[in-house]
């Protein structure tokens, strides 16, 4: 869920940056997409965090031999 509202947010302030950016001031669009690129350093610090704990927790269950308990 946290990775799809990052996404989400990613896209909304890109978004907003370019309708802004005829009529407002170039340092409000410039703040709206280096906000806009933030949140898609996030999500990819995230998105790559959740591969590392899916990763390391199915290390963690293939190496404890999880399956030998429940025999």
């Amino acid at each position: 869920m946290p990775i799809i509202k990052l996404g989400v947010l990613t896209i909304c302030y890109k978004l907003v940056a370019g309708i802004c950016e005829p009529i407002a001031d170039s340092k409000i669009v410039s703040l709206l997409d280096q906000m806009g690129d933030i949140f898609k350093v996030l999500l990819a610090i995230l998105a790559s965090i959740s591969a590392m704990v899916i990763i390391g927790t199915s290390l963690v269950i293939r190496i404890s031999n999880s399956g030998m308990m429940y025999r």
